[in-house]
């Protein structure tokens, strides 16, 4: 099932605000669960745990890429939560492709910030990407 994106205008302290309380929810799922699975299993628990802080958020759902003014295809979010998007990896480390990635979802639904966690490193990994950090590719 598709969803839309439905931002609210959430000032830059609630953000931070918000950002830090995710990432713990995020920490504790790692400490809890810890390395070594497929991704869908820390996507569950993450859901688990924002249920648990009562975080209201949206998941799975579907951005459109547009070219020209026309959808030139569509990509998966895990989470979106006020104007903070969460997108959930569980590989050895993250890497500059995941920053790149996070920054163009950026680019492409009006987000004001990506909180890409990486559940699959030795230790607990995570990167607060901005919107005003754009870089030119």
């Amino acid at each position: 099932m598709e969803s839309m994106l439905d931002l609210q205008n959430v000032s830059n302290k609630k953000r931070i605000d918000l950002t830090s309380l995710v990432t713990v929810a995020a920490e504790n799922v790692y400490s809890t669960v810890g390395p070594g699975f497929e991704i869908q299993i820390y996507q569950r628990a993450m859901g688990l745990e924002l249920d648990a802080l009562k975080i209201p958020y949206s998941r799975d759902l579907w951005i459109d890429l547009v070219y020209r003014q026309q959808r030139i295809g569509h990509k998966r979010v895990d989470f979106v939560i006020d104007e903070l998007m969460v997108l959930v990896r569980a590989q050895p480390s993250l890497d500059i492709q995941d920053e790149i990635q996070s920054s163009t979802y950026l680019r492409n639904t009006g987000c004001k910030a990506v909180l890409l966690v990486n559940f699959g490193a030795d230790q607990f990994e995570f990167r607060n990407i901005q919107a005003s950090a754009f870089v030119n590719y």
